[in-house]
């Protein structure tokens, strides 16, 4: 989070807490004020019941006035009745009755003076009671304001202590930002120097990589040059080699089919003399030289004349043709060893068991898979007799 963040998250949070100071303000003022309403509204009430209470308490007395009177005549009446009837018989009873009429008349005025005294005292009673109300009231609303008071000198204290903190937060703030703008430069200077250091570095490090990569890249070329040419003598040696091989072996075949005719013909050149009964002296064995051009032609096997027929015949000899036995060529040896090895092999695996250049055993093995003695698949020989899926 950068200063400007903070300091905006500051300044709202300092006037969130102020308009929340306000806002209790405003409330606390609000229930003062519905309170002393409230105290008006009980007053009101209290007046008006007392009112209503001393208007009763009138209609109740007036009443009762109008009440007695009533009996009071009705007793006049009743008693000028009786005067009147017994006024001849009984004179003691008019003495009796004005002494009753002094009681009733001083009972009257006791009994007066009697409601004038409940009257003063309730009078009196309801102007002390009034009066400890309003000591309690002023009581009440001066502690109200003084509470109010204090209110309005705290929140002026925590405005002036909020203004002289905010002016010292204020410097601080300023100072920080001044130590932070120098920490900040030299450390972008600081940076900068490094990374044009690093950069030349990164500069010298690629120039020197390349020079490298050139003169390993002159040196693999050079490497490359020499092992092609040396892998092109080893091969036009090996394709010597195979020339001259195929060269002698023809040769050898050559040699000896005209062996093999010589000895033929002389085989029947001594049946014929046997036949005869002559002596034939064994005839000198001429080595026929073959010319290289006459390599692929056949030679001729000379067919044995017929002899004369004596009289008497000899017992005819058999002579048994000498059997020729014949070397396993490569073709049978790389055959013989593709079917030891029924995992499958590859040319270059029989190189040196077969002491055979990889080209020779190469051509023999492609002239077996031509004739059908052998599978392959990718670069391994297998047995005819294996099968794949």
């Amino acid at each position: 989070m950068g200063l400007a963040d903070e300091m905006k998250s500051l300044s709202e949070e300092m006037l969130s807490s102020f308009k929340d100071r306000v806002k209790d303000k405003e409330e606390l003022v609000a229930n003062v004020g519905k309170k002393l309403q409230q105290y008006r509204n009980e007053q009101q009430d209290t007046a008006k019941t007392i009112s209503a209470n001393a208007a009763e308490l009138q209609n109740n007395l007036a009443l009762g006035e109008k009440d007695r009177q009533e009996k009071y005549n009705q007793l006049i009446g009743s008693i000028q009745k009786d005067i009147k009837s017994i006024e001849e018989d009984v004179k003691g009873v008019k003495a009796s009755s004005n002494a009753l009429i002094k009681d009733f008349s001083a009972a009257r005025k006791i009994m007066s003076n009697d409601l004038d005294k409940f009257f003063s005292e309730e009078n009196k009673l309801r102007a002390d009671n009034e009066q400890s109300r309003m000591a309690d009231y002023e009581l009440y609303i001066g502690k109200i304001s003084d509470e109010v008071s204090s209110i309005f000198n705290y929140t002026n204290e925590i405005l002036e202590k909020f203004g002289s903190e905010h002016k010292e937060m204020s410097a601080d703030l300023r100072k920080e930002l001044n130590d932070n703008r120098n920490e900040r430069f030299e450390y972008t200077h600081a940076l900068l120097k490094s990374i044009q250091g690093r950069i030349a570095e990164i500069s010298n490090e690629n120039l020197n990589a390349a020079r490298k990569l050139k003169t390993d890249m002159d040196k693999g070329e050079a490497d490359r040059l020499k092992e092609y040419n040396a892998l092109f003598d080893k091969i036009s040696h090996e394709v010597t080699e195979l020339r001259n091989s195929t060269s002698n072996l023809l040769d050898n075949y050559s040699k000896d089919r005209s062996k093999g005719a010589e000895h033929w013909k002389e085989m029947q050149e001594q049946i014929a003399a046997i036949r005869s009964g002559e002596q034939v002296a064994a005839p000198e064995i001429v080595e026929k030289k073959v010319e290289k051009g006459e390599i692929k032609a056949e030679v001729a096997v000379p067919v044995a004349k017929e002899l004369p027929v004596f009289e008497e015949k000899a017992a005819p000899v058999i002579v048994e043709a000498p059997k020729v036995v014949e070397e396993s060529n490569l073709e049978d040896k790389i055959l013989n060893y593709i079917n030891n090895h029924s995992q499958g092999v590859k040319v270059s695996d029989m190189e040196e068991p077969l002491h055979e250049t990889r080209m020779k055993i190469g051509f023999a093995a492609k002239c077996l898979l031509d004739a059908g003695k052998v599978s392959k698949v990718d670069n391994l020989y297998y047995p005819i007799k294996k099968t794949f899926h």
